[in-house]
Protein backbone atom coordinates (compact mmCIF):
# COMPACT_ATOMS: atom_id res chain seq x y z
CA UNK A 1 0.00 0.00 0.00
CA UNK A 2 1.43 3.32 -1.17
CA UNK A 3 1.55 5.72 1.97
CA UNK A 4 1.53 9.50 1.52
CA UNK A 5 4.45 11.73 2.21
CA UNK A 6 2.47 14.91 1.96
CA UNK A 7 0.57 14.98 5.22
CA UNK A 8 -2.03 17.33 5.98
CA UNK A 9 -1.77 19.46 9.26
CA UNK A 10 -5.73 19.12 9.46
CA UNK A 11 -8.05 16.32 8.28
CA UNK A 12 -11.76 17.07 8.97
CA UNK A 13 -14.48 14.01 9.13
CA UNK A 14 -17.83 13.70 8.65
CA UNK A 15 -18.28 10.32 9.57
CA UNK A 16 -21.78 9.17 7.98
CA UNK A 17 -23.59 5.81 7.51
CA UNK A 18 -24.12 4.04 10.75
CA UNK A 19 -27.40 3.94 10.10
CA UNK A 20 -27.44 2.56 7.20
CA UNK A 21 -24.78 0.30 8.18
CA UNK A 22 -27.17 -0.89 10.60
CA UNK A 23 -30.04 -1.48 8.18
CA UNK A 24 -27.60 -4.09 5.78
CA UNK A 25 -26.67 -5.36 8.69
CA UNK A 26 -30.23 -6.30 10.02
CA UNK A 27 -28.99 -4.44 13.50
CA UNK A 28 -30.44 -1.77 15.47
CA UNK A 29 -29.15 1.84 15.16
CA UNK A 30 -27.44 1.55 18.40
CA UNK A 31 -25.22 -0.99 17.03
CA UNK A 32 -24.72 0.97 13.96
CA UNK A 33 -23.42 3.95 16.52
CA UNK A 34 -21.40 1.77 18.16
CA UNK A 35 -19.48 0.61 15.39
CA UNK A 36 -18.72 4.16 14.09
CA UNK A 37 -17.66 4.99 17.94
CA UNK A 38 -14.75 1.91 17.00
CA UNK A 39 -14.05 2.82 13.59
CA UNK A 40 -13.16 6.65 15.06
CA UNK A 41 -10.35 5.30 17.27
CA UNK A 42 -8.78 3.53 14.75
CA UNK A 43 -8.69 6.42 12.64
CA UNK A 44 -7.52 8.63 15.60
CA UNK A 45 -4.67 6.26 16.29
CA UNK A 46 -3.90 6.04 12.62
CA UNK A 47 -3.81 9.85 12.27
CA UNK A 48 -1.35 9.53 15.41
CA UNK A 49 0.92 7.18 13.50
CA UNK A 50 1.26 9.51 10.34
CA UNK A 51 1.71 12.52 12.73
CA UNK A 52 -0.92 14.48 11.59
CA UNK A 53 -1.49 17.58 14.31
CA UNK A 54 -5.03 18.26 13.83
CA UNK A 55 -8.42 15.94 13.37
CA UNK A 56 -11.85 16.95 13.75
CA UNK A 57 -14.70 14.63 13.94
CA UNK A 58 -18.58 15.37 13.23
CA UNK A 59 -20.21 13.73 15.45
CA UNK A 60 -23.70 15.37 16.77
CA UNK A 61 -24.87 18.65 14.45
CA UNK A 62 -27.81 20.98 15.13
CA UNK A 63 -30.52 19.44 12.68
CA UNK A 64 -29.27 15.43 14.73
CA UNK A 65 -31.28 16.88 17.88
CA UNK A 66 -34.37 16.47 15.62
CA UNK A 67 -34.18 12.96 15.73
CA UNK A 68 -36.44 10.25 17.80
CA UNK A 69 -35.63 10.27 21.89
CA UNK A 70 -34.68 6.83 21.80
CA UNK A 71 -31.82 7.13 19.52
CA UNK A 72 -30.90 10.82 21.29
CA UNK A 73 -30.72 8.80 24.52
CA UNK A 74 -28.33 5.85 22.87
CA UNK A 75 -26.40 8.21 21.21
CA UNK A 76 -26.07 10.60 24.29
CA UNK A 77 -25.36 7.18 26.51
CA UNK A 78 -22.68 6.01 23.81
CA UNK A 79 -20.80 9.46 24.15
CA UNK A 80 -20.79 9.35 27.66
CA UNK A 81 -19.21 6.05 28.11
CA UNK A 82 -16.86 6.35 25.21
CA UNK A 83 -15.81 9.09 26.63
CA UNK A 84 -14.79 7.21 30.10
CA UNK A 85 -13.88 4.60 28.79
CA UNK A 86 -11.36 6.16 25.81
CA UNK A 87 -9.42 8.05 28.49
CA UNK A 88 -6.13 6.17 29.04
CA UNK A 89 -6.07 5.75 24.85
CA UNK A 90 -6.13 9.30 25.27
CA UNK A 91 -3.25 9.50 27.41
CA UNK A 92 -1.25 7.25 26.28
CA UNK A 93 -1.20 8.74 22.49
CA UNK A 94 -1.10 11.91 24.20
CA UNK A 95 -4.08 13.38 22.44
CA UNK A 96 -5.58 16.46 23.98
CA UNK A 97 -9.52 16.72 23.25
CA UNK A 98 -11.69 20.20 22.60
CA UNK A 99 -15.35 20.20 21.89
CA UNK A 100 -16.92 22.58 19.96
CA UNK A 101 -20.14 23.51 19.59
CA UNK A 102 -23.38 24.39 21.76
CA UNK A 103 -22.74 22.20 24.53
CA UNK A 104 -25.43 23.78 26.90
CA UNK A 105 -28.51 21.65 25.04
CA UNK A 106 -26.67 18.49 25.79
CA UNK A 107 -27.41 16.36 29.05
CA UNK A 108 -25.34 17.81 32.03
CA UNK A 109 -23.09 14.16 32.41
CA UNK A 110 -22.25 14.25 28.92
CA UNK A 111 -21.24 18.09 29.62
CA UNK A 112 -19.71 17.42 32.59
CA UNK A 113 -18.05 14.11 30.92
CA UNK A 114 -16.67 16.39 28.22
CA UNK A 115 -15.48 19.29 30.56
CA UNK A 116 -13.02 16.59 32.44
CA UNK A 117 -11.78 15.53 29.06
CA UNK A 118 -10.72 18.76 28.39
CA UNK A 119 -9.14 19.80 31.07
CA UNK A 120 -7.31 16.32 31.53
CA UNK A 121 -5.88 16.00 28.13
CA UNK A 122 -5.63 19.71 27.08
CA UNK A 123 -1.40 19.56 27.92
CA UNK A 124 -0.75 16.39 25.32
CA UNK A 125 0.92 17.00 22.45
CA UNK A 126 0.72 14.76 19.84
CA UNK A 127 -2.59 15.22 18.51
CA UNK A 128 -5.29 17.62 19.08
CA UNK A 129 -8.73 15.80 18.92
CA UNK A 130 -11.99 18.44 18.16
CA UNK A 131 -15.29 16.56 18.44
CA UNK A 132 -18.07 18.63 16.92
CA UNK A 133 -21.23 17.86 19.41
CA UNK A 134 -24.82 19.95 18.78
CA UNK A 135 -22.45 22.05 15.73
CA UNK A 136 -23.52 24.15 12.93
CA UNK A 137 -21.30 25.90 10.54
CA UNK A 138 -24.12 28.54 9.99
CA UNK A 139 -25.00 28.78 13.34
CA UNK A 140 -21.67 29.19 14.71
CA UNK A 141 -20.99 31.90 12.20
CA UNK A 142 -24.04 33.27 13.64
CA UNK A 143 -23.63 33.66 17.08
CA UNK A 144 -20.30 34.50 17.04
CA UNK A 145 -21.28 37.55 15.01
CA UNK A 146 -24.06 38.51 17.21
CA UNK A 147 -21.17 38.25 20.68
CA UNK A 148 -19.10 40.26 18.71
CA UNK A 149 -21.21 43.29 18.26
CA UNK A 150 -22.71 43.06 21.53
CA UNK A 151 -19.10 43.68 22.64
CA UNK A 152 -18.33 46.50 20.57
CA UNK A 153 -19.78 48.28 17.27
CA UNK A 154 -16.45 49.15 16.04
CA UNK A 155 -15.01 46.25 13.72
CA UNK A 156 -16.11 43.42 15.82
CA UNK A 157 -13.66 40.22 15.87
CA UNK A 158 -16.66 37.80 15.55
CA UNK A 159 -13.87 34.62 15.13
CA UNK A 160 -12.76 35.02 18.68
CA UNK A 161 -16.64 33.81 19.64
CA UNK A 162 -16.70 31.12 17.39
CA UNK A 163 -17.20 27.69 18.46
CA UNK A 164 -14.56 26.58 16.51
CA UNK A 165 -11.64 28.96 16.94
CA UNK A 166 -9.27 27.20 18.11
CA UNK A 167 -9.19 25.07 14.53
CA UNK A 168 -6.61 25.70 12.05
CA UNK A 169 -7.27 25.36 8.40
CA UNK A 170 -8.98 22.36 7.02
CA UNK A 171 -6.78 20.58 4.65
CA UNK A 172 -8.58 17.54 4.02
CA UNK A 173 -11.78 17.29 4.31
CA UNK A 174 -13.31 13.48 4.57
CA UNK A 175 -17.06 12.49 4.16
CA UNK A 176 -17.89 9.04 4.30
CA UNK A 177 -21.46 7.16 3.92
CA UNK A 178 -21.94 8.55 -0.52
CA UNK A 179 -23.24 11.77 -0.08
CA UNK A 180 -21.42 15.00 -1.93
CA UNK A 181 -22.00 17.66 0.49
CA UNK A 182 -20.54 19.00 3.43
CA UNK A 183 -23.93 19.31 5.58
CA UNK A 184 -22.59 22.48 7.58
CA UNK A 185 -20.21 21.44 9.04
CA UNK A 186 -17.18 23.81 9.66
CA UNK A 187 -17.91 26.17 7.13
CA UNK A 188 -15.25 28.88 8.02
CA UNK A 189 -12.29 26.59 8.29
CA UNK A 190 -12.68 24.86 5.04
CA UNK A 191 -12.56 27.49 2.43
CA UNK A 192 -9.63 26.51 0.67
CA UNK A 193 -10.25 22.52 2.00
CA UNK A 194 -9.68 19.72 -0.50
CA UNK A 195 -12.79 17.41 -0.21
CA UNK A 196 -12.83 13.25 -0.60
CA UNK A 197 -15.79 11.15 -1.05
CA UNK A 198 -16.24 8.00 -0.37
CA UNK A 199 -19.29 5.52 -0.75
CA UNK A 200 -17.68 3.68 2.35
CA UNK A 201 -20.06 3.49 5.25
CA UNK A 202 -18.42 4.95 8.15
CA UNK A 203 -18.58 1.66 10.14
CA UNK A 204 -16.30 0.03 7.52
CA UNK A 205 -13.63 3.06 6.92
CA UNK A 206 -10.90 1.61 8.29
CA UNK A 207 -6.67 2.36 8.05
CA UNK A 208 -6.77 1.13 4.79
CA UNK A 209 -9.60 3.37 4.09
CA UNK A 210 -7.89 6.44 5.84
CA UNK A 211 -4.19 6.04 4.14
CA UNK A 212 -6.07 5.83 0.44
CA UNK A 213 -7.72 9.01 1.18
CA UNK A 214 -4.56 10.46 2.36
CA UNK A 215 -2.72 9.10 -0.74
CA UNK A 216 -5.74 10.98 -2.89
CA UNK A 217 -4.46 14.41 -0.93
CA UNK A 218 -1.17 13.89 -1.86
CA UNK A 219 -1.68 14.27 -5.74
CA UNK A 220 -3.45 17.32 -5.05
CA UNK A 221 -1.30 20.60 -6.27
CA UNK A 222 -3.18 23.39 -4.00
CA UNK A 223 -3.02 26.35 -5.32
CA UNK A 224 -5.36 28.16 -2.79
CA UNK A 225 -6.58 30.80 -5.58
CA UNK A 226 -3.44 31.43 -7.03
CA UNK A 227 -2.47 30.59 -10.60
Amino acid sequence: MKLSKNIPNHVAIIMDGNRTWSKKNNLNVKEGHKAGVKSAKKIVQCAVEKKIKNVTLFALSNENLTRSRLELKNLFDIFFYSFGEEKNFLYENKISVKFIGDLNKLPKKLRENAGFLENSTKKNKNLNLFIALNYGGKQDIKQAVNKALKESHKNPNFEKFMYSKDLPEVDLLIRTGGFKRISNFIMWQSSYAEFYFTNTLWPNFNKRSFFKALDWYSTVDRKFGKS
